[in-house]
């Protein structure tokens, strides 16, 4: 029986000659250079800002608060049971975008939109945020956390789909007027960078992958998953039910590990059960 993409590991999920691994940095790289060579930063966001006229706000802010950092979190819940492989890596990835962040942030010292443009001149939705730009926190989250997971698996389509949804969601901080088109491709490289950051630390350090170590995850995923359900504040209160929802479905996921005392094993992989990319 062929192994299912998603349950089998790839034996070296983070391999430089893969395509996967380095592309969407460099594709990443190409439009950021292009747009600093060309100084089409401001112009570039004001048109992708107009184009919420068309489009509509709902869909922006939606998409906006998977980027969010618990939101982020939550949705490793469930994979910790099939996949704590991808949990271990998903956590040590989001240590290393934590750094890219707040360590690149202070460095760059950019104003956002909202600090430089007139009001009239562009729409801003959610809270006018007083951190600096560069980069995107949400665009880097997002990204990393795709990152880990279509690095992970051997469908190529699953990939193409989990690399399309971050994108969506780093332009959706362009929309909501949060970020330049700058920030988020800064996000995207240093996020898909942090995965694979996280995969090879995973791969060398796997402290992660046994029954106590997945067990003290879950919880803390589950806790967090109770955060983000009754308390925790993304800025777009409109958003409120997806948040919710993802919350619910999350501890939906995450509960049988604890009612049943469901049967963790520490995680093993031979090469020869690891199904490879077609």
């Amino acid at each position: 029986m062929t192994p299912d993409p998603i349950d089998s590991p790839l034996p070296n999920p983070v391999r430089p000659a893969d395509p996967w691994v380095w592309a969407p940095l460099a594709a990443a790289l190409a439009l950021l250079a292009a747009i600093y060579l060309t100084g089409s930063n401001t112009s570039l966001f004001l048109w992708l800002n107009g184009l919420t006229r068309l489009t509509g706000n709902a869909l922006w802010t939606h998409l906006t608060i998977l980027g969010d950092g618990l939101v982020a979190l939550v949705l490793l819940l469930p994979w910790v049971r099939r996949r704590p492989d991808v949990v271990w890596a998903g956590c040590l990835a989001g240590i290393a975008t934590t750094l890219w962040v707040h360590g690149l942030k202070p460095v760059f010292a950019l104003p956002r939109p909202a600090e430089v443009l007139a009001p009239e001149l562009f729409q801003l939705l959610g809270p006018r945020d007083p951190s600096w730009a560069f980069p995107s926190g949400h665009s880097t989250t997002i990204f990393a956390l795709a990152g880990v997971i279509a690095l992970s698996i051997a469908s190529r389509g699953l990939r193409l789909a989990l690399v399309l949804c971050a994108a969506a969601v780093a332009l959706s901080r362009v929309m909501v007027g949060a970020h330049w088109p700058a920030d988020i491709l800064a996000g995207a490289f240093g996020g898909w960078l942090c995965a694979v950051l996280g995969l090879r630390w995973a791969g060398r350090w796997t402290w992660g992958l046994g029954t106590f170590e997945q067990r003290l995850m879950a919880t803390l995923l589950m806790i967090a998953a109770g955060v983000l359900l009754l308390s925790h504040e993304t800025g777009y209160p409109e958003t409120l039910p997806l948040q919710q929802a993802i919350a619910v479905l999350a501890l939906a996921a995450g509960l049988p590990l604890f009612l049943r005392r469901a049967r963790l094993r520490p995680f093993r992989g031979e090469p020869g059960q690891r199904d490879q990319p077609e």
